[in-house]
């Protein structure tokens, strides 16, 4: 093991080391608990944009339901709308 020579006192050399240490391990425990915190923020994220998909597919599901029964609807009001004016033609109502 190779030996340095400080030009340094130890004892200045060792608080110098540990406070360096000391702001290491701080820096090292701020950056992991920041990166649990985004972990966390991304799966809450993950969640809610799993809901508003599903949200989204139930709307959308809904919305071609309603779709079609208007149509169904339509294509109804179209066949009485033609009986009326056959009826008419023929004098069936209103005579």
């Amino acid at each position: 093991m190779a030996q340095f020579e400080f030009r340094s006192p130890l004892r200045k050399l060792a608080a110098f080391f540990k406070e360096s240490r000391d702001k290491w391990k701080e820096k090292c425990q701020q950056a992991k608990y920041e990166i649990k915190l985004l972990k966390r923020r991304f799966e809450n994220l993950q969640i809610c944009r799993d809901q508003w998909q599903q949200s989204y597919q139930q709307a959308e599901a809904q919305r071609e339901r309603l779709q079609a029964r208007g149509e169904h609807l339509e294509a109804q009001h179209q066949q009485l709308q033609a009986q009326v004016e056959a009826l008419l033609k023929k004098g069936g109502i209103f005579s």
